[in-house]
């Protein structure tokens, strides 16, 4: 009877959980009521431009295969904003709402997934702190108020990792129908957010593994079905191969080029061959510039990568410099967002670290999510890196942070060994990168 009182409230207190981070990620959409800017303006332009029968595009001026729709990070985001002013009108709030609802929807999947994962050392409070850093991720919560992809991008990673987890956990009677949704899903997420691509390696590695090849074929039919249409509208349009957009040249050669940092920033090179040659043909230039500077400076592209891991995975690199973020506000999510992250990593590290005290089983999964998270920086490391671009391996932190918060409350002894070692070597990280970068730091320092 205890047991069942205590599963009746553990359900109630996740109830409760999931509905406070609607309403907190609800609130400061309708809070700030951020109108759409730069990114988001376009994907707005887009999704109207699809309603209205125009076609996929960003402006009317110019044909269409001239657009710089093509250029922005999709088409996912833009199809999945044009479905609600379809359905809805172009009406800002609904997709605030909705957005609440894939920032609650994210976090009890994840809290799902650390069951799937930890079947043998699972505790609630591994699953509630995993779907916190998830839930109220200040990084997640600012960049939801906006009409930015990530939202969308990362509940589409997290809803193929759960789905995927469900399929290996199910080795007696293994679904066609279950893997044939991991694969939509994961092909629906590569269109919103393009590093999601990567994540097809470890399954393909773990189908390697099965040597179950007729489910293997089933996987890339639903990958196919999302991707032929969009393929196809593009050599209509473009007469070459365009799997999801072209913004692949001009990152490539933002980040890798004679002086580059590994951070965005602004390349004259890049408007320069897109305006002369066209954006497909300016694409493939830039790539080749981009790579004649890899293959010529091995040790300078290897100095850069060096630094894009070390922003990546510095706490100096906080969400907090939005335009609509004034004063106290600004303040507030600079420090939220640093110890978030702070939380992120290091016990995120000591969950991984932690998993060679896993039961055989569940190290057998442990060590597959960790092949899925060190896909979203690898698929970025070697391009440009800011803050917004590691949301996506968030959630797979949150997992294993999950875990090594566990170990941590269950040994404290740790703080005398290898949870001291990780939180140095992130303090140690962090302050390399602060170092390089003290001149911009005092410089938006001042703008506080």
């Amino acid at each position: 009877m205890n047991n069942l009182l205590l599963r009746l409230n553990e359900k109630h207190i996740l109830t409760i959980f999931l509905l406070l981070i609607f309403l907190v990620s609800l609130s400061y959409s309708f809070y700030f009521q951020i109108a759409p800017a730069v990114d988001a303006r376009a994907y707005d332009n887009i999704a109207q431009n699809l309603v209205q029968g125009n076609g996929y595009r960003e402006s009317l001026k110019g044909p269409i295969e001239n657009d710089n729709s093509i250029m922005r990070v999709g088409p996912g985001y833009e199809f999945f904003l044009a479905g609600i002013y379809y359905i809805f009108g172009h009406h800002y709030e609904v997709v605030w709402i909705i957005h609440a609802l894939l920032m609650a929807l994210s976090a009890f999947l994840i809290f799902l997934i650390t069951q799937e994962i930890f079947k043998n050392n699972w505790s609630y409070i591994l699953g509630i702190f995993a779907a916190s850093l998830v839930g109220f991720s200040p990084d997640l919560i600012t960049i939801q108020g906006m009409l930015m992809t990530e939202v969308l991008g990362i509940f589409l990673i997290i809803l193929t990792t759960y789905l995927l987890f469900k399929y290996f956990n199910n080795q007696r009677k293994k679904s066609a129908l279950l893997i044939f949704f991991v694969g939509l899903s994961l092909a629906a997420a590569i269109t919103v957010r393009t590093p999601a691509l990567f994540l097809i390696f470890p399954i393909v590695l773990l189908f390697w593994l099965t040597k179950d090849w007729k489910h293997f074929l089933i996987f890339l039919a639903a990958v196919a079905i999302i991707f032929i249409p969009w393929i196809a509208r593009n050599y209509l349009i473009y007469k070459t191969f365009v799997p999801t957009n072209l913004a692949y040249g001009a990152d490539l050669a933002s980040g890798n080029h004679p002086g580059a940092t590994g951070e965005l920033e602004p390349y004259g090179l890049n408007s320069y061959y897109l305006e002369k040659y066209g954006l497909v043909a300016g694409s493939r230039m830039l790539t080749k510039e981009a790579l004649k500077f890899i293959f010529n400076n091995p040790l300078e592209f290897l100095k850069i990568t060096l630094f894009r891991i070390s922003i990546y995975f510095s706490i100096a690199r906080p969400t907090g410099w939005w335009f609509h973020l004034k004063g106290l506000s600004k303040e507030l999510t600079l420090i939220f967002s640093a110890i978030y992250s702070a939380l992120l990593f290091i016990f995120g590290f000591y969950g991984i670290w932690k998993i060679r005290d896993l039961t055989e089983e569940d190290k057998k999964r442990a060590w597959l999510l960790l092949g899925m998270l060190i896909m979203m920086p690898l698929a970025i490391i070697g391009i440009i890196v800011e803050t917004r671009y590691r949301f996506s391996v968030y959630p797979f932190f949150a997992v294993f942070a999950g875990y090594g918060l566990q170990e941590f409350l269950n040994k404290r002894t740790v703080w005398k060994s290898d949870f001291l070692i990780i939180v140095s070597l992130i303090l140690l990280n962090t302050g390399f990168d602060a170092l390089r970068n003290l001149s911009r730091i005092f410089e938006k320092i001042s703008t506080l």
